[in-house]
């Protein structure tokens, strides 16, 4: 069992940096650090014992999601329950939530890491590294008016959709560089802030809506004074980046949600009959990624041209740029739920301005 255990320290710390750019120490080591000088081991108190007995009966009548809320329960009591975590880990598992599921079982490890199923354990946290989402890696600000971004891993994905429209097929891998993307579309305020206007029509919204009625040229001339102003080479994602941002490594049919209300800013959500409106960034639901607003609120430009069909597109996620027309990606405040889908797509001239058009940042990482 020595080599499950170095491999868990060296995982355990990788899962850290990715999630919290490793500026943080996991607190759970001081857990295992307690468990295992305690001698003896500890007992589960009563309270938590109850819920290990009430979670193992609402695994047998087959209701794991409150068997895990019992679980989790039971290890706010006692944290360092060894078999607590592989259990809940074992149904964080079966319900697809692969990442948590991964950092319960290595909490198992960490604590019992010659225990009975130790070897198990080990085995499964192989089988969810192939289907566990990817992990945003970082996020920072270049200076206090930019954009907060967010750096993303490299990774493939499936693009386009067999269930939309022919522009979106046919369906290609793509593998992309990692790089980073706003966290949010850009503000009026962070327009104002290096721009000196703001050309938004909703001007009332408020500092924190997205910017728009811009164009996807007046979007390239605040990318030229950005990039004078910070000394770093901002950009437009392409549109592999943006919908490979947008999935976040799910196959919801939103940004973030099968649920569109949950994501998504659009004609049924944001006002009454003729009075829609856009709204503050980050008001609804994050994706897996922490990227907010990828569905509704603004239609968002990217950098690629138009073609009404993905035949011949790149496969390693650079832009497309041998048309006329720009590609805007992810529907608006004034468009029906259904623009909102990772996939769907609509194209616009450089020039064309309109009060549901705005951007997010992308930005390439060494």
């Amino acid at each position: 069992m020595v080599n499950i255990r170095t491999w868990l320290l060296a995982a355990l710390f990788m899962t850290s940096a990715q999630a919290f750019a490793a500026e943080v120490a996991d607190p759970f080591l001081d857990v295992v650090a307690q468990y295992k000088a305690a001698k003896p081991k500890p007992e589960l108190s009563e309270e938590a014992r109850k819920y290990k007995v009430q979670a193992e009966f609402m695994v047998q009548e087959k209701q794991a999601d409150k068997a895990i809320a019992l679980y989790g329960k039971a290890l706010a009591i006692a944290p360092w329950w060894p078999e607590g975590h592989y259990k809940l880990a074992l149904l964080l598992g079966e319900k697809k939530k692969y990442r948590d599921a991964m950092s319960e079982m290595q909490r198992y490890l960490l604590l019992a890491p010659e225990g009975a199923d130790a070897r198990a354990a080990q085995d499964k946290i192989y089988q969810w590294e192939v289907v566990a989402e990817p992990v945003a890696i970082k996020v920072f600000n270049d200076c206090p008016e930019c954009p907060e971004m967010v750096e993303l891993p490299a990774g493939s994905f499936d693009m386009g959709s067999t269930k939309g429209k022919a522009d979106e097929q046919p369906v290609h891998r793509v593998t992309v560089k990692s790089f980073a993307i706003g966290k949010t579309e850009v503000t009026q305020a962070q327009w104002q802030a290096v721009m000196g206007s703001n050309p938004s029509n909703f001007t009332g919204c408020g500092d924190t809506c997205p910017v728009e009625q811009v164009s996807w040229d007046d979007a390239q001339a605040y990318i030229k004074k950005l990039n004078a102003k910070t000394g770093k080479q901002y950009r437009l994602p392409t549109e592999a980046e943006w919908e490979y941002a947008c999935r976040a490594g799910t196959e919801f049919e939103y940004c973030g949600s099968d649920t569109v209300d949950s994501v998504s800013w659009n004609d049924i959500n944001s006002g009454s009959f003729f009075f829609n409106t856009p709204h503050p960034v980050a008001t609804k639901q994050a994706n897996a990624f922490g990227l907010y607003d990828m569905s509704g609120n603004v239609w968002e430009w990217v950098e690629d041209t138009y073609h009404p069909s993905y035949e011949g597109a790149p496969a390693d996620g650079s832009a497309r740029t041998d048309g006329s027309m720009r590609v805007l990606r992810g529907g608006s405040w004034g468009y029906e739920p259904k623009f909102g889908r990772a996939s769907a797509r609509i194209r616009f001239s450089t020039s064309f301005r309109y009060y549901s058009h705005g951007f997010r940042l992308a930005r390439s990482v060494q």
